[in-house]
Formats: structure tokens, sequence, C-alpha cells
């Protein structure tokens, strides 16, 4: 039978911060491309982004197109966690350069110049299950994740700030050098059937 993944204190359930970079254009870019040299430019992309973890955020799932990181207890600062997104953005970005410049001019690497990167940041409690070796997360909040990478935002390459998200750090005054005053991001939300209204914050990613 799984086990719960519990803390030290023998908790089930925790509060947590979920991060999920997500590689947008990928469906088309996989109809498109060669899949044995496809798979391997999109192994390095997700490498890229993983190798960048200064955080030590544990990873729960790598999926084809997005990896999701999370961290229980997390106490980083809103500043510590946008650095975080903004360093493997910039990270993501240098591989997609240097496959291009590498003088490849196969479909796989050609199309690979039409990807590109957004996050997701959210916060809630969630429980865990031990399923081998691996902690697997469990809960509506990692729904509501999921459920947000699907919206009608504007713009290819964006970060989103649940509203949950944003209290939790507004109410652990992680606030401290913010460089972006959050009344100066965009504000979203989706309506789904299950989850509700889910409000969100946004705004454009930049190199560095």
């Amino acid at each position: 039978m799984p086990a719960i993944c519990s803390n030290q204190n023998g908790e089930a359930t925790f509060p947590t911060l979920i991060l999920i970079p997500d590689i947008s254009g990928f469906t088309k870019y996989m109809y498109e491309a060669d899949l044995n040299h496809s798979q391997v430019k999109i192994g390095q992309l997700l490498e890229s982004i993983i190798e960048n973890n200064i955080l030590k955020l544990k990873i729960s799932e790598i999926e084809g197109d997005a990896v999701l990181f999370y961290d229980f207890n997390n106490t980083a600062t809103l500043d510590e966690i946008m650095n975080q997104c903004h360093l493997m953005f910039t990270k993501f970005h240098e591989k997609l350069k240097e496959i291009s410049e590498s003088g490849c001019l196969c479909g796989s690497c050609v199309s690979l110049q039409s990807l590109s990167l957004k996050f997701v940041v959210h916060h809630g409690i969630l429980g865990s299950i031990m399923i081998k070796e691996f902690c697997k997360l469990y809960g509506k909040e990692l729904i509501v994740a999921h459920r947000l990478l699907k919206n009608d935002i504007p713009i290819k390459e964006y970060f989103l700030l649940t509203e949950q998200f944003i209290h939790h750090i507004e109410e652990h005054n992680n606030m401290k050098n913010y460089s972006i005053p959050l009344d100066s991001l965009s504000r979203g939300s989706i309506k789904d059937d299950g989850l509700g209204v889910i409000e969100f914050r946004y705004g454009k990613m930049r190199s560095s």
C-alpha cells in the first residue's frame, strides 16, 4: 500500500509552493519535427531549466513540455522566486540560441525557434503519496496550477502569479526587494466548472 510522504512532525499535508515552467508551442513542434532528433533537443531545453534550479526546488514530474517543481513550507521571498524564473528563462533562450547557431538546418532544429517559455506560480495545501521511491503530489491546488497553463493571456512568454500565491507572500512578509510593484501587473482570471473562478496577475518575461 502506498505510504504518505510525511514530514518530521508526521503531517500528511503541507503548504506548498508550485512552480511550473512550461514550453509553449510544443505540440505543434512535435507534429512537425523528426522524433529521433527532436527528443534530444527538447531534452537539452528541459535540462537547461532543471540545471538552473538555484532555489533547490524538488521535482515531482517532468512532462514532455513542462517541469513540475514544488517545495513544502517554502520561505523564499517574491524576489527570489522571480529571480529563479528569470534565470531559467534566460538559460532556456541561451540554449535555443546555441542550437540555432550549431549550423544544423534540419526541421527539428529550425522549428525550435518557434518555442517559448512561460511560468505558473501557485501556493496551496497539498497532500502527497509515496509511489515506490517517488513522492507524488495530490490535491486540488495541483489541478489549479495545471489548469492555469490554459488561459487567454495575450502574450507568449509571461509569468503568472495566482492571487492565492500573492496572499501567501504578503502574509509572510516576503515582499521585500521585489523590483516590479504588484499593482503594475496585469490582472486576469479563468472560470472553471469544477474549480470556480481563479484570479491571477501576470507580466511579460524578459531576458536578462
